[in-house]
């Protein structure tokens, strides 16, 4: 199931299961074409499946993740830019924590470190669209955490009665415990 459709699902999901509510907002308009243009002209490696999300929604929160919207893209910048050169990297939100989430030249997303000041990151997805679909609503979604892969099972475990996102997942099964 891709991002958009897993999106229709939660969507739905809303008005029966106010628990989630919170970990899931998308802002009612997309950017506009022209939006879009001038983003993909300042940012010639930004993936079509980051330019599809902000055709849906100029800015989302997901699952401890905040999405800002284009015109806050500079701001991002002017923070980070600094270490995460904009030639290399997109700062398109933030994690829980405050640490930025990037989009790298390469088309993979990292997720940086907000207090250092050298070019610290963990590659979290291939895709923009892997991020999505199993990062942030899949089975690797314990990678948001810094969790290492080979202790998500545990975590998941032991956060499952207190993280309604998490007992979502789980309950969609896009997301396996045992």
């Amino acid at each position: 199931m891709d991002w958009n459709e897993k999106f229709a699902v939660v969507e739905a999901c809303l008005e029966v299961n106010e628990e989630i509510e919170q970990d899931f907002y998308l802002q009612p308009s997309g950017v506009s074409a022209d939006g879009l243009s001038s983003l993909q002209a300042e940012f010639p490696f930004v993936s079509d499946d980051y330019l599809r999300f902000l055709q849906r929604t100029n800015g989302a929160d997901i699952a401890q993740c905040r999405f800002v919207e284009v015109e806050r893209i500079p701001a991002a910048i002017e923070q980070y830019g600094d270490v995460y050169l904009p030639k290399r990297w997109l700062p398109f939100g933030y994690d829980a924590g405050g640490d930025p989430l990037l989009l790298h030249e390469s088309g993979q997303v990292a997720l940086g470190d907000g207090t250092s000041s050298s070019e610290t990151f963990e590659f979290l997805a291939d895709t923009f669209a892997d991020f999505l679909e199993n990062v942030l609503m899949g089975q690797r979604y314990g990678a948001i955490f810094r969790i290492p892969l080979d202790e998500q099972i545990t975590f998941y475990e032991e956060e499952l009665d207190d993280d309604p996102w998490l007992a979502f997942l789980v309950e969609q099964t896009w997301l396996r415990i045992s």
